[in-house]
């Protein structure tokens, strides 16, 4: 199975490629333009449902993953809606056991995970070549964690 989702493509290539260009992202035939800022949510929440398409089935990794539910869906979903402002776009990555994580890799040494399991966020972190780690969890009512905000508003306006 080919993961069309991996690092390259999805709304975090095309967010980098809409910077090179002004902030704005636009359609092949130059026609109409959209600010990045409300972009990037729509692409994703797109590359959200076909990951649950693609990975529907028990085994979809060809071993014995859990296939994504529409309540993981959902929990993606919403959790890509409540993200600041100023966070960078992810990567969307299903997981084997029937999640869909988020990640942002901020050069060699610094990668942030994060995913919505059951009533939870869950985010842990890799800040630097020393194995600077952090992990959290909380439950999931009506925000994202304030570290998990603090550090990607930190490497979101480093990277």
């Amino acid at each position: 199975m080919s993961n069309r989702w991996e690092t390259g493509s999805g709304p975090s290539a095309l967010f980098e490629r809409a910077k090179e260009k002004g902030g704005v992202l636009s359609e092949s035939n130059g026609q109409t333009t959209e600010p990045v800022s409300l972009a990037w949510k729509e692409l994703l929440r797109d590359e959200i449902l076909d990951i649950a398409s693609a990975c529907s089935r028990e085994g979809w990794d060809g071993e014995e993953a859990v296939p994504i539910s529409s309540a993981s869906v959902g929990r993606a979903i919403r959790l890509i809606y409540l993200a600041p402002d100023v966070v960078r776009p992810p990567e969307a990555v299903p997981s084997v056991d029937g999640e869909i994580a988020f990640e942002w890799r901020f050069g060699k040494y610094r990668r942030l995970s994060l995913l919505v399991h059951g009533d939870e966020i869950v985010f842990s972190a890799i800040l630097g070549a020393l194995n600077n780690r952090e992990s959290a969890s909380k439950p999931f009512v009506d925000g994202w964690p304030t570290r998990l905000t603090e550090i990607l508003t930190k490497q979101c306006t480093s990277a």
